[in-house]
Parts: C-alpha cells; sequence; structure tokens
C-alpha cells in the first residue's frame, strides 16, 4: 500500500525530459473522417471560404483533414453532420444556378457564397461550416507564417525538483490503495488551491488529473494543437450553437486563459447572501480571501507598455462619450506580450495554477497522478472514502482518503455525478447553467494598431459592468483571428491581409441561465442551453456600445461579429445595425465560463453543496470548482472560484481535525 506522507519525501532535484513539439499543425486526420461522398462537395466550400489571395493561402485537402480531425475531437456526431452539410449546401446551389457548387466557376462561388452569407436563414449554416475549416487552415505552419506569425519552440527546460512526485498513470505499476488524507480530483481554479491550502495545513494530499502536465516548450502557439491537447471540447445546442472552452490539462482553464483577474463585484456577493439567507459571503468576509489569492498569483495591472495601441482606440473612443476605461489586472507579472494566452503561456509569466498553486502543494509532499481520469467515488458505510480512476492504458487505480474533493469543473462535475447517480436527491445536478455567453467586434482604423507583441487582453470599459456587459480588447493571433470574424470568401481573406490595421474587442454578458449538462448515451457531456430575449437584448446593447467606442475613436469600419457579414463604413449605416433586432441565430458566441450546474446553498431541496462544499448527499464529498458558483458574475470568474477555493480549504480543514 502506497501511503503518501504529511511532509516532503525529498527536496532534491529530478532530472526530467520533456520532448519539443515540432513547429507544425498534428498529422492530418485520414480521409475517412468525412463521409467519402462528401469530400468532393466539402472540399468546393473549403477552398470558396478561403479562396486564397494576397498573404492568405488557399484552403486545400490538408485543410480537409485538419479540420475533420478537430470535429471528430470535440464530437464523434459533428463530423457526420458536417459531411450532411457539406452535401446539402453543395446541392443547394442547384436550385440557385442550375449546377452544383463544385462545378461552379470561382467567380459564381464567391457571388453565391456571399448571397448565402447574407441569407438570414443560411448564414448560420455557412457560419458552422466555416468555423472548423477557418480554425484549421489559418493555424496551418505556412499559412500562419505568411501572415506573420511565428511558433515558439523553446528547448533545454531546466529540470523541476518536484518532478518525482508527478506519475503517469500509466506506468504505475503498483496493485495496492493509494492512500492519502485528501484525495483533490482537478488541479485547475478549485482543486489545485484546495489541494495546496491543504497541504501547507500538513494534510497528506493526493492530485488526480485526466490531462497531462505541459510545461512551456508544448506551449508552441498553434491553436490545433492546443486544442487537441490541452482543451476538453465541447459545444452547447440549443437555440444558438456556442463552442465551450475547458482546459483539460495540470492547471485546468487556469493554464489556457488570458489571466485576466476580476475580483466577484460586490452586488453579485450581496445576491448570493439574498438567495442563500447567509452572511458567509458578504464582500468584507471575503476580503481576506481574494487578497491572499491574488498575492500568490501576484494580481497587478497590465504594463502599459505590452497593451499595445488597442488601448489608445479604448481611451479615445470612451473618453469621448465620457464612459469609464480601464488596465485590466492579470495575475502574470512580467508579461511582455510574447503570444496569445489562451494556447499556453510560452514564458511562465501567467501565473495559473500549473505554476503557482500545484508546485508548492508537491513540494510540500503532495502526490500528482497525471492521465488518470476519475470514474467513481468509493463508498463505504455512507461515506466517501476515495476514487477509483482508469488510465488510457487501462490501469486502474484506486485513491482512497478521508475527504473527497472533486474539481473538475461545470461541465465535468456533474457529469460524474450522474454517471454514478449521486448527490441528486434535489434534481439540480447538472442544471442552472450559466455561460457568459462572448462574442466580439472589429473596426479598421487608418492607423497601424498591429495587435502582434502585444498583450491579447489588457485593457476594457467597465461602464456597464453592473448592467451585465464587459468590454475588453481581444486581440488574437493570426491563427485564431479569422473565427472571430464572420466574413468568408474573398471578403475574408481581404480582412486577413489588412490585419495589421484592425482592433478587435470581446463583448461578454452575464447571461439569465436556462442550461443544463446531462451524459448523451456515450456517457458524453451533452449541454442543453438557449440565450433568452434578454440576453440577446443585451449583447446587441453591448455590441453596440462596442461599435460606438470605435467610432468615437475613429474608425473607417465596423464590423460586428454577428452572421451575415455586417460590414458598417460610414455612422449613417451603423444607424441601421443601432435599430436591428437580431435573431438569436444571428449571434455568432462562445464561452469560456461555464458555471453553476451543483449549485451552493443552504437548503437540500434546492442546491447539491452546503456552504462548507460537503454534498448534501454523501458526506465526504467536497465540490470546490465553478460548478459551485452561483452565476453569472458578469466579470471572469477565475479569482471568485480561487478566493471561493481558499475558503473551502479552510472548511475542508476544520472537518478533517
Amino acid at each position: 500500500m502506497l501511503e503518501v506522507p504529511r511532509s516532503p519525501r525529498r527536496s532534491g532535484s529530478t532530472k526530467v525530459s520533456h520532448p519539443t513539439v515540432p513547429a507544425s499543425a498534428p498529422h492530418p486526420a485520414d480521409r475517412s473522417a468525412i463521409d467519402p461522398s462528401a469530400w468532393r462537395s466539402a472540399l468546393a466550400l473549403a477552398e470558396a471560404i478561403v479562396p486564397g489571395g494576397g498573404n492568405v493561402r488557399r484552403a486545400d485537402e490538408d485543410t480537409l483533414r485538419v479540420a475533420a480531425e478537430l470535429l471528430e475531437h470535440t464530437h464523434s456526431y459533428l463530423a457526420p453532420m458536417w459531411s450532411k452539410a457539406a452535401v446539402a449546401l453543395d446541392h443547394l446551389a442547384i436550385a440557385h444556378t442550375g449546377h452544383r457548387f463544385r462545378n461552379l466557376s470561382r467567380d459564381k462561388q464567391q457571388a453565391l457564397l456571399t448571397r448565402w452569407n447574407r441569407d438570414p436563414t443560411l448564414s448560420a449554416v455557412i457560419q458552422a461550416f466555416a468555423f472548423p475549416i477557418k480554425f484549421a487552415h489559418f493555424d496551418r505552419k505556412e499559412v500562419y507564417e505568411s501572415l506573420g506569425g511565428k511558433l515558439n519552440v523553446v528547448q533545454n527546460l531546466e529540470p523541476v525538483r518536484w518532478a518525482s512526485q508527478v506519475i503517469d498513470a500509466s506506468t504505475y505499476t503498483d496493485e495496492e490503495d493509494v492512500e492519502c488524507e485528501v484525495v483533490v480530483v482537478g488541479t485547475g481554479a478549485g482543486g489545485a488551491v484546495v489541494g495546496r491550502e491543504l497541504a501547507e495545513r500538513g494534510y497528506a494530499v493526493v492530485f488526480v488529473e485526466e490531462g497531462r502536465l505541459v510545461r512551456r516548450d508544448e506551449f508552441t502557439g498553434s491553436s490545433v494543437h492546443a486544442h487537441q491537447n490541452f482543451y476538453r471540447g465541447g459545444v452547447s445546442l440549443g437555440n444558438n450553437v456556442i463552442p465551450l472552452f475547458i482546459g483539460r490539462l495540470v492547471g485546468g482553464s487556469t493554464a489556457v486563459n488570458g489571466g485576466t483577474s476580476f475580483r466577484t463585484p460586490d452586488w453579485v456577493l450581496d445576491r448570493w447572501c439574498e438567495e442563500m439567507h447567509s452572511d458567509a459571503f458578504t464582500p468584507s468576509v471575503m476580503e481576506p480571501y481574494f487578497e491572499r489569492v491574488e498575492r500568490i498569483l501576484q494580481v497587478e495591472p497590465a504594463d502599459r507598455r505590452y497593451i499595445g495601441k488597442i488601448q489608445e482606440v479604448f481611451q479615445r473612443g470612451c473618453d469621448a462619450h465620457g464612459w469609464s476605461h480601464f488596465v485590466l489586472n492579470r495575475n502574470a507579472p512580467g508579461c511582455e506580450g510574447s503570444g496569445f494566452c489562451d494556447f499556453g503561456c510560452r514564458t511562465d509569466a501567467r501565473r495559473s495554477t500549473n505554476i503557482s498553486y500545484v508546485p508548492p502543494a508537491l513540494e510540500r509532499g503532495a502526490m500528482l497522478f497525471t492521465k488518470l481520469r476519475a470514474d467513481r467515488v468509493l463508498i463505504e458505510n455512507g461515506r466517501a472514502v476515495g476514487i477509483e480512476g482508469a488510465a488510457p492504458n487501462g490501469n486502474t487505480i484506486r485513491v482512497r482518503g478521508k475527504a473527497v474533493v472533486f474539481a473538475g469543473g461545470a461541465i465535468p462535475t456533474p457529469l460524474f455525478l450522474q454517471r454514478q447517480g449521486l448527490c441528486n436527491s434535489s434534481g439540480q445536478v447538472g442544471k442552472n447553467l450559466t455561460l457568459h455567453p462572448s462574442g466580439g467586434l472589429a473596426a479598421m482604423f487608418d492607423e497601424v494598431l498591429d495587435g502582434k507583441g502585444s498583450i491579447p487582453q489588457g485593457y476594457g470599459c467597465d461602464e456597464f459592468v453592473k448592467d451585465g456587459i464587459l468590454l475588453t480588447a481581444a486581440q488574437p493571433d493570426a491563427n485564431f483571428g479569422p473565427i472571430m470574424t464572420p466574413f468568408v470568401g474573398d471578403a475574408l481573406v481581404e480582412i486577413m491581409n489588412s490585419m495589421s490595421h484592425a482592433a478587435t474587442f470581446g463583448i461578454l454578458i452575464a447571461d439569465h441561465g436556462t442550461g443544463r449538462v446531462v451524459a448523451d448515451p456515450e456517457g458524453i457531456a451533452t449541454v442543453h442551453y438557449n440565450l433568452t430575449p434578454e440576453d440577446v437584448a443585451l449583447y446587441h446593447r453591448g455590441t453596440v456600445a462596442m461599435g460606438e467606442i470605435c467610432w468615437a475613436a475613429g474608425a473607417k469600419r465596423v464590423l460586428p461579429t454577428y452572421s451575415g457579414g455586417h460590414d458598417y463604413r460610414s455612422r449613417a449605416q451603423w444607424k441601421r445595425f443601432v435599430d436591428h433586432q437580431p435573431r438569436v441565430s444571428e449571434l455568432l458566441l462562445t464561452s469560456y465560463h461555464p458555471l453553476g450546474t451543483c449549485r451552493m446553498g443552504t437548503d437540500p431541496k434546492t442546491s447539491v453543496v452546503g456552504l462548507d462544499h460537503e454534498t448534501h448527499d454523501l458526506p465526504g464529498l467536497f465540490l470546490v470548482d465553478g460548478s459551485t458558483v452561483r452565476g453569472p458574475l458578469g466579470v471572469n470568474p477565475q479569482l471568485t472560484i480561487m478566493a471561493i477555493a481558499t475558503r473551502a480549504a479552510e472548511q475542508i480543514a476544520a472537518k478533517l481535525g
């Protein structure tokens, strides 16, 4: 039986090699990922969506193969659906032209594609089909470099002394149970914080992480590599299809986000206290927890030298309207804008939990199993006493402890409970999902703004935060920018060749939460979510406000990320957009902040965990992640989850004695 000691096992360094990832996209998927009968149809559409020109290369078969691989990685049903859409669009061209799309001339294809993209019914279909094409194509090494991108290759990283505490579950051969005091499933904003806090109190902690330990030599800047290796793919289905970006590696989503660090707004904390009939989360009570997290993360305002010229756009535009604007706080001291943060930090400047929380816990004797998927909670005498997990090679490992902390996130956590039929006497497991739907807007200026070499998200407007609208800079790299624009064909190529004059922005709203997470027949998370009319109106209001900032700052064109290829070249034209009442399907959205699916509360009939994070139904099982947070917050939730996790560690320690 392997026992985890309460004190550090050893402090000497251990030499560990970390293979360098080649500076190229992963090997394309086999053609069989797309139905062979759909291949020619899909290829014709891909070539029309990215026809090439200037510095932009044309899409080809390699683009199509990688796109298919991305779809399969996200969910098994997506590639077949995508294939059928390709065939349907190919044949739909007959109704308009008398010929299949693949048999049209280049000019006729472009004319028809533009017509479809402006059609109220078809534009959403075109955008859904184009998304993986753009994602795959612009990440290809030769395409990315032609647009000024450069993949990062770091070699000869120094070994780290805590590496001896990390065990790849696939290589673990001991058949005995692992014994500890606290087993923590997940190493993101919730789990890593609880683990470190308890390890520093002297408890024997074992982390269980489904993803890998990734160091900065793998953060090459490739979007395809990042989403295949560092993310858990997913989409929400409802009245709008929203891609969900959730980290799956040591550090969780903290290792693949922008580092933006907001405290929970006071009015949100007040709302929680009212809803839960408790003063446990008042701003004054939460103050020391925020202070501790900010101290460990070294949160500070982004360095203006590296925010780039987009801050000048915000300043000019907001000042013209008398609106508040500000430098964002980030957990990235010394950041010099070396890459797109959502693909992993190339310099380790951002203090994600794989840098700031997990290593200190390991140095105090904690252990970390990587590539170990928690399959079930071990229950004895009505109490959680551990977990059983599986490695990719079939290895089964059981970790036993006095407390089990599950911190998988707002999508995996309810799915895990549902699979085992746990903790749902309230009927609330998987419900109450909020997403912080986010989209964007771009504006073209005469001046060169060139976001390369700048912090992607370093400045914002907080004038409307209390109303549920947050506006920030959102400067993507050249391999991610195309999916933030609703254009296809020649219009897309023209925009990509002019990106040095573009400023791009993010629009986030505090939604009204009508989503749920359920397991499909394969046991995979299916997310059902519908935007409300209030959400649509709020998002449109945010987009209009962002456009007004850009016009006041001197924009020559404003391009909201709505389907249909909206392109406004004067304030007079813009008035039409202001007065526009968008359909929900027009909004092109993503989500990085799912919350609330195992909500906290004092009433076991309406909540899953109590104020101490222990589940109402199963003593010894604690949930500490975004699933317990009663969303929405209206701001990035990283700091909120970490402060709550700091408090949760206090509660768990008190129960352990």
